[in-house]
Parts: structure tokens; C-alpha cells; sequence
């Protein structure tokens, strides 16, 4: 399994966004391999650079609360989880 940096996997995980346009003009987008991760912006422009933040978010997210992070096309996000010492200090 190949092993991506940040970077490398936003870039992957955007590859596979599903863009639509909605009745007002607006755009959708959905990354349906992150679930939920969905967002939406004025222009398809503005979208777009809504996806990446969405994407960011998203992984933010999982890696806090220690979800599981999908292997995209036989790559992985590489990461290091390191203690919280906010976290450990509630539970000494």
C-alpha cells in the first residue's frame, strides 16, 4: 500500500467529487469516497473550493475521533496520532 501526504490524499479524494448544479444556479458536491462529505457553493468555482476545505474538515474530523480513514486506490494517508494532553490530563 502506497503512502500519501496530506496533500497527495486531498488531491486524490477530490478526483472522485461528484459536481451538480441545483435549480437556483448553485452547485452541490459530494465526495462519495468520504461519507458525508458533502458541499456546496454559489458558482461551481466557488464549489470546488468549498470540496477541498469540505475534504479537510472531513479528515480533521475522523482523525479526532479516531474513525477510520478509506484507502483510495490502494493509497493511505499517512499519519502520526500523538496524545492530547488536555485529553489525557481529564482522565488521570
Amino acid at each position: 500500500m502506497k503512502l500519501l501526504t496530506w496533500n497527495e490524499y486531498v488531491r486524490l479524494a477530490l478526483s472522485y467529487a461528484s459536481y451538480s448544479q441545483n435549480e437556483d444556479g448553485s452547485w452541490t458536491v459530494e465526495i462519495p469516497v468520504l461519507p458525508g462529505c458533502v458541499t456546496w457553493g454559489e458558482t461551481r468555482t466557488e464549489a470546488a473550493l468549498m470540496a477541498e476545505d469540505a475534504v479537510q474538515g472531513w479528515l480533521v474530523t475522523a482523525l479526532r475521533f479516531g474513525d477510520e480513514i478509506p484507502v483510495l486506490d490502494g493509497s493511505a494517508l499517512e499519519y502520526l496520532v500523538e496524545s492530547d494532553p488536555v485529553v489525557e490530563a481529564s482522565y488521570a
